[in-house]
């Protein structure tokens, strides 16, 4: 069901946009901006992207990914070094040119508002063989838009693991080991950077959650709570795909299992989906499950009081499964054109002043490289940068013969 959704914002402070200011978080009067005077670039479709937002400028910045377009929903890996800011005031990229990590796909990426932070990953030169996987750890200061390697190496080369800062430390968690693109070694290992004294910490060798990568993380506002949702194992290329929820607690480091994901009322499990904590709950945006559906554009919160989840925006509609493997009918779902496209490892990312953003990802035609934003307050989306690719045909054409174009 849909909820009216006004218990998301207790901790937002909403105000109307009415122009751009002279600095983020300022009150003096609106100044008017020449957009015209911005660059009209864009960034190529990507997927397996890594973003968050930035406090000091007021932006969405975006690092790395695989702009590799998919054949027969297989990635073609053509990974990118590439730093980009979006710019909410005139809608607009730019990209930021700044010597940083290499070029690589399904690291782990976190920010705290002044640095986003960047660690592991993986690369390779071509579309067949072994990848290359990373250790080393990078920040890039938002009131400089400079890089700095922070360390070389640490917890141990990986991808598909989870990140977040808080307390002036960064906590990672699990991944994969696995340098072949065809099987999955998960992990479970524990561990935190300390941002001043640049040193790593193995917290825990087998967390709570037990093994798992493709997952998702995020902080509470208070920085006292990290949660952990979804994800896979040594069989995430087919499921089943995890659904719990767990949260630790960073004062007296235990774990608790919020939920198992498979009460009644409770989202699909899935990978690569965008969380992110909130007062009092827990907001779970896209991802990929492991029913019929596949991507998905919907919306979710999990209240901690109640203990239990909310279908606050279900997006698409499945009309019919797929006739096979990557292969989908015309009329496959009934898209909501409210709302962005269905899509996993994408960028999501919350701002400070009510909004929830989201570049970029995987979707059922592809990668994509648009920019929505959601007002948590209304429940409106708004489209901030259209797709260049990767939406399905019914979101441009009354009538289609297949589900892509």
């Amino acid at each position: 069901m849909r909820t009216p959704f006004t218990a998301l914002i207790l901790f937002f402070t909403i105000a109307p946009l009415t122009g751009c200011k002279d600095a983020p978080g300022d009150d003096s009067a609106a100044v008017e901006v020449d957009c015209s005077t911005r660059p009209l670039t864009l960034p190529s479709a990507r997927g397996e992207v890594g973003g968050a937002w930035d406090a000091v400028n007021g932006r969405l910045v975006l690092f790395g990914g695989d702009q590799g377009v998919p054949v027969n929903c297989a990635s073609q890996t053509e990974f990118v070094a590439e730093t980009w800011a979006f710019h909410p005031d005139c809608d607009n990229f730019a990209p930021i040119v700044a010597e940083g990590p290499s070029a690589r796909g399904r690291g782990a990426v976190a920010g705290d508002g002044t640095h986003l932070y960047a660690h592991g990953g993986r690369f390779r030169d071509g579309t067949s063989g072994a990848y290359t996987l990373h250790d080393d750890l990078w920040a890039l200061d938002y009131a400089t838009d400079t890089w700095t390697l922070l360390a070389e190496s640490g917890p141990g080369k990986r991808t598909n693991h989870v990140m977040v800062a808080a307390r002036g430390q960064l906590f990672l968690y699990g991944g994969n080991s696995s340098t072949n693109g065809a099987s999955f070694t998960p992990l479970s290992d524990l561990w935190s950077f300390d941002l001043t004294n640049k040193t790593w910490t193995l917290l825990q060798e087998d967390a709570g959650p037990g093994e798992r990568l493709f997952h998702s993380a995020a902080i509470s506002p208070d920085e006292r709570t990290l949660y952990v949702y979804g994800g896979g194992d040594e069989r995430a290329f087919t499921g089943p795909f995890f659904g719990d929820l767990w949260a630790l607690d960073l004062d007296s480091m235990t774990w608790t299992e919020l939920s198992d994901g498979r009460e009644s009322g409770a989202p699909a499990a899935r990978i690569w989906a965008g969380l992110h904590g909130l007062d009092g709950q827990v907001l779970l945006w896209a991802g990929h499950d492991d029913g019929k559906l596949g991507n998905t554009n919907e919306l979710w919160t999990f209240d901690l009081g109640a203990g239990a989840w909310t279908s606050v925006t279900m997006g698409d509609t499945l009309n019919s499964g797929a006739n096979g493997f990557c292969d989908f009918p015309a009329d496959f779902v009934t898209p909501d054109l409210d709302a962005p496209e269905r899509r996993n490892a994408m960028v999501s990312a919350l701002d400070g002043d009510g909004k929830l953003w989201t570049f970029g990802g995987k979707t059922d035609c592809g990668i994509i490289n648009d920019v929505w934003s959601l007002e948590l307050g209304s429940l409106a989306w708004s489209s901030r940068s259209k797709a260049t690719t990767g939406e399905i045909c019914q979101r441009a054409f009354a009538e289609c013969e297949t589900l892509c174009y």
